[in-house]
């Protein structure tokens, strides 16, 4: 298949996308992804596959961590859900807990046996270092993908001109967003639910704001 703009929609629809070939993509994903799922599942469902669009699959990111449980898994169960219903929201989360739960049990008897061993503790720190690089690699290009400006062949006149009067404070409203959010959950360590409720309301009115 050839590639083509992240931009552009989703390539498949539900009648395309089945339950079984929704588990094998997310049993894929979860067994591949060492340090965090995230990266891998940005690449395969964005890049590769092509089933959401970046900022689909930022906005969807965005509800799944302020819903309750894993992050990764509320954005499985809402991807099969979109594609296959019910059938596939259960075959996406079953993907991602099935293979793993089997490995995590071995690993924690390994733990158990092997985890005092300082080679062992070494190359757990080095997989951190690799984690931490794919988690920054992954946020750079959803960034990319919500601060690009909406294509002009796709909008409307009236949208066209908002575009052309304002973008770079609409940028600089989204960068600040991102960061007063950074500060708060990272430096600051306050609590996430304060947070979201403080500066969601800013960036929906800022969205739908640019949308007009």
């Amino acid at each position: 298949m050839e590639p083509s703009d992240p931009e552009s929609p989703a390539v498949f629809d539900s009648r395309t996308i089945g339950p079984l070939e929704i588990f094998v993509v997310f049993s894929k994903l979860a067994l591949s992804g060492f340090g965090g799922v995230l990266p891998f599942a940005y690449r395969a469902l964005v890049e590769k596959r092509q089933w959401l669009t970046a900022k689909e699959f930022a906005g969807l990111l965005a509800m799944a961590q302020v819903m309750p449980g894993p992050t990764i898994c509320n954005l499985s169960v809402m991807i099969g859900q979109r594609y296959a219903g019910f059938a596939g929201a259960c075959a996406a989360l079953g993907g991602m807990v099935a293979g793993p739960s089997l490995i995590v049990l071995a690993l924690g008897n390994a733990w158990q046996h092997y985890g005092e061993i300082p080679a062992v503790r070494r190359a757990l720190t080095g997989m951190s270092a690799v984690a931490i690089g794919l988690l920054l690699s992954t946020a750079v290009k959803m960034g990319m993908a919500l601060f690009k400006p909406a294509s002009r062949a796709n909008v409307k006149d009236g949208v066209k001109a908002s575009l052309a009067s304002g973008p770079f404070l609409i940028r600089v409203a989204q960068g600040s967003l991102c960061v007063a959010a950074f500060a708060g959950v990272g430096l600051l360590r306050w609590p996430l639910i304060a947070i979201v409720a403080v500066l969601a309301p800013f960036a929906v009115g800022l969205a739908w704001r640019t949308q007009r």
